[in-house]
């Protein structure tokens, strides 16, 4: 479907209107209020490119609420999930004092995994300075992890990661990791 071809359906169904052009990238945004709902159709000079819906989040009864709070904190979220499923133990938010004497607060630790004391969980709503320092404590092992394989929980990556990692405990290794 081509632009002009676009506007003249949305005019059919009297479906206000706005229009923006991102230079940038060479493309063309309609943004259109469909009244409980907002659509942002891009086009190119080819035509049709991409299609986005926002939902009103002010509807009564509406999912969207829990999908915009699931947005916040998914990195701890994902390895929550995973300690509740693979049964290992996740400490979150991890809280320790870094070699300035400072306190800090990242994302978690995974205790039976890495280093001698766990590995560190880091993602990139932790502090940069808090980040920095997790590098400069003793026998923990630290990770910042690709938020592309690791923001949901993903029992496939997770199980393959902590494989690498290894298990550090004194307790048995639980099923699922094998020998």
């Amino acid at each position: 479907m081509k632009l002009f071809e676009f506007l003249a359906r949305m005019r059919e169904k009297k479906f206000p209107l706005r229009l923006e052009y991102r230079e940038h990238i060479g493309c063309v945004d309609v943004e259109v209020e469909a009244f409980s709902e907002r659509w942002v159709v891009s086009f190119d000079e080819d035509g049709f490119v991409d299609f986005v819906i926002y939902k009103d989040i002010d509807a009564p009864d509406n999912e969207n609420v829990d999908l915009l709070e699931s947005l916040f904190n998914r990195p701890q979220k994902a390895w929550l999930n995973a300690a509740k499923d693979l049964g290992i133990e996740f400490i979150s938010p991890y809280e320790f004092t870094g070699s300035d004497g400072e306190e800090y607060q990242i994302t978690g630790l995974l205790p039976q995994f890495g280093g001698k004391n766990g590995t560190l969980i880091t993602s990139r709503k932790d502090d940069d300075e808090a980040c920095f320092e997790v590098n400069k404590l003793d026998d923990f092992q630290s990770t910042g992890l690709n938020p592309t394989y690791y923001d949901k929980y993903n029992r496939e990556y997770v199980i393959e990661t902590l494989r690498d990692w290894a298990w550090n405990s004194k307790e048995p290794k639980p099923e699922w990791y094998g020998e």
